[in-house]
């Protein structure tokens, strides 16, 4: 079992089909599928093409990332 870190920025928000605001996820998973999939069933991200962006990134980042709550880091209240 091999884990990676990863930052999925996906799509989110209850405001209609083509309007959502990008929210960060920090993610340990096997592979970069395993971390999109997690993230898209993370509540309040949409469904449809819900991922943006998906990176590998070190520890250091997927610890600072984790410290505070993504919907935080985007504004959502």
């Amino acid at each position: 079992m091999n884990m990676k870190y990863y930052a999925v920025t996906c799509k989110h928000g209850h405001h209609g089909a083509k309007h959502y605001f990008p929210i960060t996820f920090a993610v340990c998973a096997e592979s970069v599928l395993e971390a999109c999939d997690y993230a898209r069933a993370m509540p309040g991200v949409k469904h449809d093409q819900s991922v943006i962006r998906c990176m590998e990134i070190s520890i250091d980042e997927y610890q600072s990332l984790r410290k505070q709550s993504a919907y935080e880091r985007a504004g959502v209240k």
